[in-house]
């Protein structure tokens, strides 16, 4: 990938002149998220440039949001933030279809429990009644944004057509099997708190550990009250943009959302061992 770029004196550094040649390329030849672009080496050598300066031409990139970079593996490119409006009571694949890209799922863990069952995960619903716990790394265009852990009771689960099988495709939207079993959700509390990457989630998603996550807690109800689901998410937060509306009750307006929604504390269940989640989770 060779760019022509001005060596003269006095002109833009030729680090800026290569990021925003590539910036150009990205969007000129609409990449997708997740295409991985030429290494260091390889750019350096095909420019003539030292390796420093392409560096800084990554890490211009990085600041504007348009790459992203896997140890091990290299440089892609990265999807737009996910900007999500609250209340928007949808799923992953929803909200990530409504955008125009691609959503995908590789699933991580699947395990039911029956009530009382030993090594059982602590959750919202009662003990009496058993529980299905899947975990799942999401992706968008290929490139991994979040993990997520689904616990739904395990007779909405069978009405659904919901077992290991079924949540290992990658297509796989438990919003769409409800649909497709004729139920619905009316409401949902959702919590969001910043928190860091463990070792084991930095693996999954490809980033530092530390890394900066967005944490989206949220218990989901039918239109009779009924709780359906929990959902506990883990989100790059590079890659996930939460919007509200606000407007000055004083002045005769209303919240566009909720209270509950920014009011509920976190917490609900205690992470299994073995499980993605960490024990704070």
């Amino acid at each position: 990938m060779r760019f022509d770029l001005d060596t003269s004196r006095g002109v833009q550094p030729l680090y800026m002149q290569l990021a925003n040649a590539l910036d150009a390329y990205i969007t000129d030849e609409q990449l997708e998220p997740g295409t991985q672009l030429p290494s260091e080496p390889t750019l350096a050598a095909e420019n003539n440039l030292s390796r420093s300066t392409i560096l800084k031409a990554f890490e211009l990139l990085i600041d504007r949001g348009l790459i992203s970079r896997r140890r091990g593996k290299g440089t892609f490119v990265r999807s737009r933030p996910m900007e999500r409006k609250l209340p928007e009571l949808t799923s992953f694949s929803e909200h990530v279809d409504s955008l125009g890209l691609r959503p995908g799922s590789i699933l991580l863990d699947y395990a039911e429990f029956a009530p009382g069952a030993a090594g059982r995960p602590g959750s919202p619903f009662p003990d009496d009644v058993g529980i299905v716990v899947l975990e799942r790394l999401r992706s968008v265009g290929g490139t991994p944004v979040g993990l997520q852990r689904l616990i739904v009771p395990d007779y909405v689960a069978h009405r659904v057509g919901l077992d290991e099988r079924a949540a290992a495709q990658p297509g796989f939207s438990f919003y769409g099997a409800l649909r497709d079993a004729g139920l619905s959700l009316a409401e949902g509390e959702e919590a969001l708190r910043a928190i860091n990457a463990t070792p084991e989630e930095s693996e999954h998603l490809g980033v530092d550990p530390g890394a900066a996550l967005i944490e989206v807690d949220r218990l989901s109800h039918d239109p009779s009250g009924q709780l359906i689901e929990h959902v506990r998410a883990r989100y790059l937060g590079t890659h996930y943009l939460y919007r509200v509306t606000l407007t000055n009750q004083s002045n005769g307006g209303s919240h566009e959302s909720d209270p509950r929604t920014t009011h509920r504390s976190g917490g609900g269940y205690t992470p299994r061992a073995h499980g993605v989640f960490s024990s704070d989770a």
